[in-house]
């Protein structure tokens, strides 16, 4: 079967490719009212999917907003881990001037120590014998 449609498959597309420079030549306009009807078809279809998934599942048919939300966007710079630049790279680009004032550090907190985790051990049958047909 297999053999079979190594063949078939190669023919098939070089007769879809002839018919389409055959149409696209003696029939231009046939080809593109085809291609526009296709097209018609699909949006067609993508949205009575899109108005039956929304009215499933209770979405917008178009939802407004793609990105992250605003709330996402602060926490991502919360946690974000940029470095700071040396001053060895940005010195180049500055200007040089006598009245360079140094950049204080903030004071480092110390770090908090982790409570301890809330679990707790419970007791069970330890010396019942296990089911070997269930595994």
């Amino acid at each position: 079967m297999r053999s079979i449609m190594k063949y078939i498959i190669p023919a098939v597309l070089v007769f879809a490719i002839i018919g389409l420079g055959y149409e696209l030549l003696y029939n231009p306009l046939g080809f593109l009212t085809r291609i526009l009807m296709m097209a018609g078809f699909i949006a067609v279809i993508f949205l009575v999917y899109r108005w039956f998934m929304a009215r499933r599942y209770g979405t917008p048919l178009f939802p407004s907003q793609s990105g992250p939300n605003r709330a996402q966007l602060r926490k991502a710079k919360r946690t974000s881990t940029k470095r700071q630049t040396s001053p060895a790279k940005t010195a180049a680009f500055k200007p040089k001037s006598t009245n360079v004032v140094s950049a204080k550090k903030k004071p480092s907190r110390p770090k908090r120590r982790r409570e301890d985790h809330n679990l707790t051990v419970i007791e069970g049958k330890k010396n019942k014998k296990k089911n070997r047909a269930f595994f």
